[in-house]
This record gives C-alpha cells, sequence and structure tokens, in this order.
C-alpha cells in the first residue's frame, strides 16, 4: 500500500471500478468548486475520489459523512463548462484507495488516502474461466428474456480487468458492487461475482417477468 496522499472527494449513488468510464454533471456548488479547483491544476494532474454513498442516504451533508471509506479515484478526461455553471466531466476510474482521514476545511471534503495494491490471490485464471461462464450462463438467459439476442462490447481478457468490467456491468445492488470493490485480490472478486451471477441467473429462471436490464453498459478503458 502507498500511503498518505490528500485527495478531493466526491460522494456519488454509484460505485466507479478502476478502468471504467463515468459521465458526471456536476451542479451543487461545493463540487462545482472543486471543478475549479481540477481546472488550475494541468490537466495531467486532475483527479478525485469517488466514494460510494450508503443505502439509505440522500445527497447533501449526510451523504458526504456517510459514505464508504473504500473508493477510487476518477481521473478527468473532459471538462466542460455549461452557461447555466454547470460542468459535464468524463473521467475514468483509476486505482483504489481507502480514507483514512478527512480535511473539512475546503466547501468540499478532502481525503487523507491509501492507494490498494492488486494481488492476484490464488489460481486467478480459473476464477476467471468460471466468472466468464457465470456471465454467459447471465447474458444468455437476459437474451430468452428479451427475445433477442443480447449483445456485450469484448471483454478483457486479463483477470484484473475482467473483474472490473464484469463488475461495472453487471446488474447488482449498490451493496453489492461496493463489496466487489472492496475485494481482497482478484480471484476473491471474480469468484464473488460468479456468485453474484448465478444467484441473478437463477433469480431471472424463477421470475422470468423481471425487467432485464444492459449487461456491460460501460466500455472498457485501459489507464
Amino acid at each position: 500500500m502507498d500511503v498518505g496522499h490528500p485527495l478531493p472527494l466526491f460522494p456519488l449513488g454509484t460505485v466507479l471500478f478502476p478502468g471504467m468510464p463515468l459521465s458526471l454533471l456536476v451542479f451543487e456548488d461545493r463540487y462545482r468548486q472543486l471543478v475549479a479547483d481540477l481546472l488550475a491544476r494541468p490537466e495531467d494532474g486532475r483527479a478525485f475520489g469517488v466514494v460510494a454513498i450508503r443505502d439509505g442516504y440522500e445527497v447533501g451533508d449526510m451523504a458526504v459523512h456517510s459514505a464508504h471509506r473504500i473508493g477510487c479515484e476518477a481521473t478527468v478526461e473532459t471538462i466542460e463548462h455549461r452557461p447555466d455553471g454547470r460542468f459535464e466531466l468524463e473521467v475514468v476510474g483509476r486505482r483504489r484507495f481507502r480514507v483514512d482521514g478527512m480535511d473539512e476545511e475546503r466547501a468540499y471534503l478532502t481525503g487523507d488516502v491509501t492507494w490498494f495494491d492488486e494481488p492476484a490471490g490464488d489460481h486467478p485464471e480459473t476464477a476467471c474461466l468460471q466468472a466468464l461462464a457465470a456471465f454467459e450462463a447471465y447474458r444468455s438467459r437476459l437474451s430468452d428474456i428479451r427475445g433477442a439476442e443480447l449483445r456485450v462490447d469484448e471483454l478483457p481478457t486479463q483477470p484484473l480487468s475482467l473483474s472490473y468490467a464484469l463488475a461495472a456491468g453487471g446488474l447488482f445492488m449498490l451493496a453489492d458492487r461496493q463489496a466487489l470493490l472492496e475485494a481482497a485480490d482478484v480471484t476473491s472478486r471474480l469468484t464473488a461475482l460468479a456468485g453474484l451471477l448465478r444467484s441473478e441467473t437463477a433469480a431471472m429462471t424463477a421470475l422470468p417477468s423481471l425487467p432485464a436490464t444492459d449487461v456491460v453498459r460501460t466500455g472498457w478503458s485501459p489507464n
């Protein structure tokens, strides 16, 4: 782990994963200030941390202090300043972090973060094959429900990249997505994904009237 780095924090009602893109519309004053501060930096230094808001909390002060402490760094790809003062951002997840402390002196929070390593765990290739098999069954069942083949972007073949692509694209609850982000290693994440995908497939088989949502909705972006 690499410890002791300040990082602006942006609590959101979603989980960002490394390598995954995210579009944001920034309208709150505190986060408009965050974007303004980012614009004052060199382009290659424009980054902030996305932390997911715990279930049951809304935006605002409570969301800030109820956010999870493990999140993902977002590197800014583009910033568009709207005439009404709002900002449109395109960002890409880069690396995971843990928030060890908070600085509340600015309009927005800044976290003192520790960067996580990405250990492979035991037998990641085997876990990769199991997750892919579970995903294919999941995709096939969704296609059957829809009555049409569900197309999926080309998936990464490297275990770490695949684990984040499947985690970002699957139809999972926020708590499950957060647990996937927090997984100790790649094998653990892929194993958890295989279990979640099997559970979703079984649920769709038992209740085929459930609405089917696109999977792997976000493209992979190596970073």
